[in-house]
């Protein structure tokens, strides 16, 4: 997109020809006023269309480097005035052991002078500093990795001009063989940075605890930002600009990741981060917040549910016997967790992490406790759900009574390799769960192995005539309004509408497709 045409303007005040251009909303943040004026010291309309161009390029330039650049530091007029003392030190520093004869310090002076003074009718005296003195301004904060905007940039250059000027007598002193100490060096205070660096680990600890981010998501998303940081190279989360943040997405996208993933995946990781650290002062910015992906209604894939035959199948194989190598936690994951799936429509993780005491009976109605205290739960709500019939009638309540309290339903604590490794045992049971569910012959990447029991329990749900308000609490799903999360769902209510799912009838059969003894394994 090209550069609009700026036409010089005749000010009636002036006999010269003037730029002006009003400043776009997107950069006005960046220190500009709303308007900007300045005087071409031209009367020739040639000589003044050209410098217009070559003014409006100039803060365009300006203006971009602002908004993608670095982020904008945020100092206070202490650290300002500080800042500037820094610049005195460094000066006087550089020239005060052969500061030269007294004529070249006299002359600097004299210089000085006449850039500060402003142009007579012409632009503000701020406007002026920053036309004059904004250049050598920007090399010294670039320096220090600063970026000042706004009133801020301002305020320092006026504090850099005196500071050069102050500097400046100081060592025409020096020049005249007078060393004695400047009387208002002290007038500077000493340069305290804001904030030390903003480190991604550390953040990243704040992040997980204060959002309770589950182990699960921890794992998948920390590696997204360990390749942010080999991108930018730097685990300082506050030098992470847009632009960066941009350029990463269009190389994701030019990858084989499909524009759901990087969207779904990369980019809600890093809002979900930057848009914490910003609410929470931990940032000044949030680099995310206008990266976006763009994805086509169209292109988005849909995933789907078990059908009859696949729900048959995993059923099935389900109560067929257990290979005698297999633990006897494995062994009861693989026997009853997709069956709690399927009359629940719960999540996979949500079952494996069951402990003995979260089946439990509430007002006569034998429950599972879903709750995070356990391990995950998406919505970090708990929730009660009413056993369906047939689990009961199947016994499994009476293996969950066989262990006591804490103790997990389907995996071993004392079998644990690292109780607090990145990814806990029980996702580990929900994934070999989805590799025997592969194995079993359902390869539709349209359908999940372990969450196609989600979309198959509201799909039957719906079939059934279940009330979908109750649907949804059975599932955990968030309320859409803020009154549908008033009152209580009970386990009585839900259980009229669990009960209306209808009965699996499967034999089972081996992996083989034998059938095993159906008087032994019918369900």
């Amino acid at each position: 997109m090209g550069l609009r045409m700026i036409l010089p303007w005749e000010n009636p005040r002036s006999r010269f020809f003037w730029f002006r251009r009003r400043v776009p909303a997107k950069f006005a943040k960046f220190g500009m006023h709303g308007e900007i004026k300045k005087s071409l010291n031209t009367t020739d309309w040639d000589e003044a269309v050209l410098l217009c161009q070559e003014e409006n390029l100039r803060l365009e330039r300006a203006w971009r480097e602002n908004l993608y650049g670095t982020p904008p530091s945020d100092l206070s007029h202490e650290q300002i005035t500080a800042l500037a003392g820094e610049f005195y030190d460094e000066m006087v520093a550089t020239h005060r052991a052969n500061p030269g004869p007294p004529r070249d310090w006299e002359e600097a002076l004299t210089k000085h002078a006449n850039r500060k003074r402003p142009i007579v009718g012409g632009v503000s005296w701020g406007l002026h500093l920053l036309s004059t003195f904004g250049g050598e301004v920007r090399s010294f904060l670039q320096k220090r990795g600063l970026n000042l905007v706004g009133d801020q940039l301002f305020g320092f250059i006026h504090a850099y001009v005196d500071a050069k000027e102050q500097a400046s007598k100081q060592l025409l002193k020096n020049a005249r063989g007078d060393y004695r100490p400047d009387p208002d060096a002290d007038r500077f205070p000493k340069f305290v940075p804001t904030d030390a660096k903003q480190v991604f680990d550390s953040l990243w600890q704040e992040f997980c605890e204060a959002k309770m981010v589950a182990a699960s998501t921890k794992k998948k998303w920390e590696p997204y930002f360990r390749a942010l940081i080999r991108r930018t190279g730097s685990d300082d989360m506050s030098k992470v600009t847009e632009k960066h943040l941009l350029d990463w997405r269009d190389a994701l996208m030019a990858s084989k990741l499909s524009k759901v993933t990087v969207r779904d995946g990369y980019i809600a990781a890093m809002k979900a981060f930057f848009g914490w650290a910003k609410r929470m002062k931990k940032l000044p910015t949030d680099p995310s917040s206008e990266v976006h992906v763009e994805v086509s209604d169209k292109h988005e894939t849909k995933m789907r549910g078990f059908r009859d035959d696949e729900a048959d199948r995993i059923l099935s194989a389900a109560l067929a016997p257990a290979n005698k190598l297999m633990s006897k936690e494995n062994a009861a994951a693989r026997r009853w967790v997709p069956w709690i799936c399927a009359y629940t429509g719960a999540r996979v993780n949500e079952i494996t992490q069951l402990r003995a005491k979260d089946v439990k009976k509430i007002d006569g109605i034998w429950c599972i406790h879903i709750t995070p205290e356990a391990g995950t739960v998406k919505t970090s709500r708990e929730r009660n759900v009413p056993l369906h019939p047939h689990l009961r009638e199947q016994g499994f309540v009476e293996f969950a009574q066989a262990k006591r309290g804490n103790a997990p339903l389907f995996y071993s604590i004392a079998r644990q390799r690292n109780p607090d490794r990145k990814n806990p045992t029980y996702a580990s049971v929900g994934n070999k769960l989805a590799e025997w569910v592969r194995g079993l012959g359902i390869k539709d990447p349209l359908v999940k192995p372990n969450h196609g029991w989600r979309h198959r329990f509201k799909t039957v749900g719906r079939k059934s005539r279940m009330d979908w308000l109750i649907l949804d609490c059975i599932q955990g799903h968030a309320p859409r309004t803020e009154g549908e999360g008033y009152g209580e769902v009970t386990p009585d209510v839900m259980y009229r509408e669990i009960a209306k799912h209808p009965r699996y009838k499967v034999v089972a059969k081996s992996v083989d497709g034998r059938k095993s003894k159906p008087s032994q394994l019918r369900a």
